[in-house]
């Protein structure tokens, strides 16, 4: 197999029952983090070991852009439904096809900065927990080579 990169954009970001609101010119970075918890190994007189449990959690992190100035706006939009589940659309990358849907918990986002300098481009790091394991939709070809 032939080295293959993906790079980050132009891309999709919705938010809401399809066909949803369009957040894509707010996005910064993105992406969908699995999170691992996996139980201790626990062993027994005879030596054998009985391995931990593990489970996923999933996250929806990035960085956008402030959007203040306009009504309808994505730092609107999360403080407005703020504990809420609401459904996403996201793709990274439209050249390379895959994208990932699912329902993420809503926290408001941050207004202003606590930590920046008069004139900065104000952002806003999140962190959405998942309802559940979003789901992927990969690119199908009728050969792997492509």
């Amino acid at each position: 197999m032939a080295v293959n990169v993906t790079r980050f954009g132009p891309g999709l970001f919705t938010l809401g029952t399809a066909p949803g609101t369009d957040f894509s010119c707010q996005v910064q970075s993105m992406g969908v983090v699995p999170n691992k918890d996996e139980g201790d190994t626990i062993t027994v007189l005879c030596g054998d070991s009985v391995p931990g449990s593990i489970q996923y959690d999933f996250s929806l992190e990035g960085v956008v852009l402030q959007d203040l100035a306009i009504a309808s706006g994505l730092v609107q939009f999360s403080w407005e439904n703020q504990g809420e589940p609401v459904a996403f659309d996201f793709t990274p990358a439209t050249g390379a096809v895959t994208k990932v849907t699912g329902t993420v918990i809503i926290d408001p986002l941050e207004i202003g900065t606590s930590d920046g300098s008069f004139g900065d481009v104000l952002t806003s790091d999140f962190s959405w927990s998942c309802v559940g394991a979003p789901t992927p939709t990969w690119p199908v070809f009728a050969d792997d080579d492509q």
